[in-house]
């Protein structure tokens, strides 16, 4: 199974919803891929935040 689909399983087996179910899927996630996943969502804030600057830039 997925990493991502383990980790959504194990939440619903869990009865873990709302609020609480990120960082619970941050936190398996990377348990699951033994830290792997942390350079991945590092890599995502510095792209969301690269096209972040751009936007307002063309906004200014």
């Amino acid at each position: 199974m997925p990493v991502i689909e383990q980790a959504l399983s194990e939440a619903a087996t869990q009865g873990i919803a709302a609020k609480a179910v990120t960082p619970f899927l941050l936190g398996r996630i990377f348990e699951l891929t033994e830290g792997r996943s942390l350079d991945s969502n590092i890599e995502l804030v510095l792209n969301n935040a690269r096209l972040a600057a751009r936007i307002a830039a063309a906004m200014a």
